[in-house]
């Protein structure tokens, strides 16, 4: 019995590790097929790793590529305008054959830009941009595969940019946005050249605006002044002839008529120059107290006329050598004078010089009309008066004030108005000047001495027949021996026969002009005095001269005592040196 037992445990004991093993195996072939697939997978996982680690590289190494491409162009457009050659160069260094195929960059035409045209990377395709591009700026194209975007800057569509993609479908947006960084750099470089092109033609026309303006004042100046020379000087000469009253009182006529014109002239000419950054001021040594003396001298008889109680005073302690431009300060006071004079009917005009701080003081008051406060910010307005009507009583163009007021500013000074109606007006001008320390104002002139002149070779070259009769005229009268000839050729011929000491060249002649006449005489070693007749009065003009090899300047429209006293200024001085 118990020999069975035994036994049959034995065989139980048997049964349960048999099935103990075949549920074991079952486990393990479960557990390796586990195995297996968990190995697929990661297989797998592990292949899609390592291609989406060679796509990264690659999205990687053309990110980079293309940045270094954007640094370097838009540092080389920062240096230098865009090219054809350079815009060519970029389009074809996108061309990678991976990613992008083809490119293409249209610049439309736009004025003065030489860069416009089609570039084309490759072959030539034909690029046509979509209807609707400028309502969305870019655009994608899926089936040819192009992306268009629009180049647009303020001057609106300057051309259109294309790219055929050919590309994994991750990487389209990525492409999209490097592309758009390259249109900007488009954008950015065609705007810079045409700011650039605009600005230099802005300044060409500029430049060639003013020229116009320079050489039509220099023009206008020698058409208006030369016949007024014919006319003032034809006045002057009548005077020494013998005339009966009514011949008398159409020459005064003749005169006021040509002053008056001479003034306007001159008060349209500076206000132009002014305007024109022509007018310089030439700043040298003068006699403060001789200018008061020419101003009472210049205004006591038209007072006069009027029955008007007029007077200059200036004080004592008025520095007698002052440094400034004494043509410039003698406009402002004869401004100020004269407008007085002629707005006063009856009562006094009264003017006064004082010296406050290195300031010189000039005050004019006058009883007359007076100006209401409302219409007083007119004055220093160009081409404005108070009383502009047909009914007006008073001559003038309305710069007298406005050129006044320019030329304080630009000396830096100042000049104020305070009126009132029926009582009068105070005019007050206030200029910086420095005290001179040279003694040559005080210095006069040696006297003319008609003797001296009378000894004198003069040549005249001048080519209009009125104002050769003037000055031969005016030379003449005192005995002064003349010879005239009408160009700058014909005085170099006449030169080379006979001998002169002085030459009064004017400057603007047909054949051959009075600044290459003297140059040609300077190099020829001719050393008398020549001295311009001229009707320009701008600083160009007079340093045209000089640098011509001129000695000096008499600017028509010139009297016969300017004339005269040119001549003995330089009748004794001595002959210039050679030239090298």
């Amino acid at each position: 019995m118990d020999a069975k037992r035994h036994i049959m445990l034995l065989e139980l004991k048997l049964e349960r590790e048999h099935a103990s093993r075949v549920m074991a195996e079952k486990l393990l072939e479960v557990k390796s097929r586990e195995l297996f697939a968990t190995n697929h997978i990661l297989e797998t996982s592990l292949e899609k790793l390592r291609l989406q680690a060679e796509l990264d590289s690659e999205q990687l190494t053309y990110q980079t590529k293309i940045e270094n491409l954007l640094l370097t162009y838009a540092r080389l457009f920062l240096k230098q305008p865009p090219s054809r050659n350079n815009i060519q160069q970029l389009i074809e260094s996108l061309v990678d054959g991976r990613y992008i195929s083809a490119c293409y960059i249209s610049i439309m035409p736009i004025e003065n830009i030489t860069i416009s045209g089609d570039y084309c990377s490759g072959r030539q395709q034909q690029w046509q941009p979509p209807a609707d591009l400028l309502n969305k700026v870019s655009l994608w194209e899926p089936n040819t595969q192009l992306y268009w975007i629009a180049l647009i800057n303020s001057r609106g569509l300057v051309g259109y940019f294309a790219a055929r993609i050919s590309r994994p479908k991750n990487t389209l947006h990525i492409i999209q946005q490097r592309l758009a960084l390259f249109c900007e750099l488009f954008r950015s470089a065609i705007g810079r050249q045409i700011t650039l092109s605009q600005a230099i033609h802005a300044r060409q026309r500029a430049e060639d605006s003013e020229q116009s303006t320079r050489d039509f004042l220099a023009m206008i100046n020698h058409e208006l002044r030369t016949p007024l020379n014919g006319l003032l000087g034809s006045a002057e000469l009548l005077q020494d002839t013998q005339l009966d009253p009514n011949q008398h009182k159409l020459l005064t006529t003749l005169n006021h008529s040509g002053e008056l014109l001479r003034a306007i002239i001159n008060d349209l000419l500076d206000y132009s120059k002014i305007n024109a950054g022509m007018l310089e001021l030439i700043e040298k040594p003068f006699d403060s107290h001789l200018l008061v003396i020419k101003l009472r001298d210049i205004f006591s008889h038209c007072a006069l006329e009027k029955r008007l109680d007029f007077s200059i005073d200036y004080d004592t302690d008025i520095p007698r050598s002052i440094r400034a431009d004494e043509d410039r300060l003698k406009q402002i006071y004869v401004n100020l004078i004269a407008n007085a004079i002629k707005f006063t009917q009856q009562g006094f005009v009264r003017a006064t010089f004082s010296w406050v701080n290195n300031y010189l003081i000039f005050t004019v008051q006058d009883s007359g009309c007076g100006i209401e406060k409302q219409q007083q910010h007119k004055l220093f307005k160009p081409f404005s008066q108070v009383d502009i009507s047909s009914k007006r009583s008073h001559e003038g163009t309305g710069l007298g004030l406005a050129i006044c007021k320019q030329l304080c500013e630009q000396m830096h000074g100042d000049i104020t108005l305070s009126s009132e109606p029926n009582k009068g007006t105070i005019f007050s001008v206030s200029l910086p000047l420095a005290i001179s320390t040279l003694d040559e104002t005080l210095s006069n002139h040696p006297p003319v001495t008609h003797k001296a002149l009378q000894k004198l070779k003069i040549l005249v070259v001048e080519d209009l027949k009125t104002n050769q009769m003037i000055i031969q005229l005016m030379l003449q009268k005192h005995n002064i021996g003349v010879t005239i000839v009408d160009n700058g050729l014909a005085a170099l011929d006449i030169i080379a026969k006979q001998a002169f000491d002085i030459v009064l060249m004017d400057c603007r002649m047909p054949i051959m002009d009075g600044y290459c006449a003297t140059k040609t005489l300077r190099k020829q070693q001719f050393k008398k005095p020549i001295i311009a007749l001229t009707a320009g009065t701008t600083t160009a003009e007079r340093e045209a001269c000089i640098n011509a090899g001129m000695d000096d300047i008499l600017c028509k429209p010139y009297m016969a005592s300017e004339l005269l006293a040119m001549l003995n200024l330089w009748c004794n001085t001595t002959p210039r040196p050679s030239q090298p």
